[in-house]
């Protein structure tokens, strides 16, 4: 029998490249890809393929950037007695894992794009500002907010806000340690409802899960022990919501985003539940390679979607439902396999650059 603290760290350990697939799944959008100005799909056009696609990246997915979200703030406070020395060396340590691979990535980005739209123009969607025109609020833009409130490698966003929270993460500590509960009841309220700051970098959902996992480890609650009596209950409960959310979605009922929203805390819950239930009774095992290429994965994955997406368009010219569908499950996993593969090579050939592209990781 795993003891339960052990289990806590497998489950986290676990999750990472599950993780990562889903968010794969929400970048993957075949309705969207715009050559030359022109989308190779008719909004609405599949609705086969919308419903399906909803479902696995808006609802199932969506729970993946939460989750990590939750487990930083958990790993951040977890057998912790926080003071100032504690969180300078925090901070620190994060100028390596999270800093330097933020500002080497969007560097890469870039420099892809410039490369893109100098020799493969015919191939991009006519609608981005030329790389050779940027002025110098729009080189600083690409680093933190080019507009959009994303980066220019836009998946990186959530490095980006989890880099904000934990530059505030001794107010964060003082909040939950000592409101508790109501304080990050309070947080929940605020991110449910859609409430945010309209700084760039100051996401509720950042601030909410990273506060969630923060009070576990501050509280010295584990977290698998509290979520696996709500297994088989929050299991039902989070098909009914994904369910009700759908048909609202479908139906274009605005206000879907708070069953949306609630769907988001059941599943996450859920999840972790079953896993450690896996790990446990050894139907899973931790993979040190998946969950090692996990960063690697999330960071490289935007640029070759991107261009895969494109190539499938190009080979299918008039799309149908079974193209937009077999397209929608193959790419990703064909970025994810991809991606590893790199990985091992980049391990294997250059290994200090890619500690430092990947944190250390």
């Amino acid at each position: 029998m795993i003891e339960n603290e052990e289990l806590q760290s497998k489950t986290i350990k676990f999750l990472r490249f599950p993780l990562i697939i889903g968010i794969v799944f929400i970048h993957t959008n075949l309705a969207e890809v715009n050559i030359g100005g022109q989308l190779w799909a008719a909004k609405g056009q599949f609705p086969i393929h919308d419903i399906f696609r909803y479902i696995v990246s808006e609802e199932l997915a969506r729970i993946a950037v939460p989750l990590f979200y939750f487990m930083s703030g958990f790993l951040f406070f977890i057998h912790t007695d926080f003071s100032f020395s504690v969180y300078k060396k925090k901070l620190e340590r994060r100028v390596h894992t999270l800093l330097i691979p933020y500002l080497l990535w969007n560097t890469v980005v870039v420099t892809l794009f410039f490369l893109a739209q100098t020799f493969l123009s015919s191939m991009t969607s006519g609608v981005n500002k030329l790389i050779v025109e940027y002025t110098v609020s729009d080189w600083i833009g690409i680093f933190w907010d080019k507009g959009d409130y994303m980066p220019i490698s836009y998946q990186f966003w959530f490095i980006r806000d989890l880099m904000v929270v934990d530059l505030f993460s001794p107010l964060v500590y003082l909040f939950v340690r000592h409101l508790k509960v109501i304080g990050v009841t309070f947080l929940a309220i605020s991110w449910y409802l859609g409430l945010c700051c309209p700084i760039t970098g100051f996401s509720s959902d950042a601030f909410f899960f990273f506060s969630f996992g923060a009070w576990f480890a501050v509280h010295q609650h584990n977290f698998v022990s509290v979520f696996q009596p709500l297994r088989l209950p929050f299991t039902l409960l989070y098909i009914l919501i994904v369910t009700i959310a759908t048909i609202l979605w479908y139906n274009q009922v605005e206000a879907h985003f708070l069953i949306h929203n609630l769907g988001i805390v059941i599943g996450l819950i859920t999840i972790i539940a079953w896993t450690a239930l896996g790990i446990q009774e050894g139907e899973i095992r931790c993979n040190d390679l998946l969950s090692g290429s996990s960063f690697f994965i999330y960071a490289y994955h935007i640029m070759p979607l991107a261009l895969i997406m494109k190539i499938w368009t190009t080979l299918f010219k008039s799309p149908t439902e079974l193209t937009m569908i077999l397209g929608y499950l193959s790419i990703p996993f064909l970025i994810v396999g991809l991606g590893i593969g790199i990985y091992v090579l980049a391990q294997k050939s250059f290994p200090r650059f890619t500690r430092l592209m990947t944190g250390g990781r």
